[in-house]
């Protein structure tokens, strides 16, 4: 998780990976603010009867096995974010 300070004074909106540990291939892109990137883990965890592939492919590597990674952070408004995280999904469907 991230701290107060991050979040209040660094952070802003951003675009995050989660990534397949076995493969290093991400499986999830999302943007968020806060600790957003850290949800789907605690969702995985606390809803167990909650099926999605997501959730699914947490549960599959084992919720403390995901990577996370920030793309980039800072944004000013969702728009911004919504935007980058957009063509991030469109380029990992581009490279397969």
């Amino acid at each position: 998780m991230f701290d107060y300070y991050t979040i209040s004074k660094q952070l802003g909106y951003y675009v995050y990976l989660l990534i397949d540990p076995s493969d290093n291939k991400p499986f999830y892109v999302g943007k968020g603010q806060g600790n957003r990137v850290f949800d789907h883990i605690r969702c995985a965890i606390e809803n167990p009867e909650e099926k999605s592939e997501k959730l699914d492919k947490i549960r599959e590597i084992g919720p403390e096995n995901v990577k996370h990674v920030i793309l980039t952070h800072g944004l000013k408004t969702e728009d911004e974010a919504f935007r980058i995280e957009a063509i991030v999904i469109d380029l990992l469907r581009y490279l397969g």
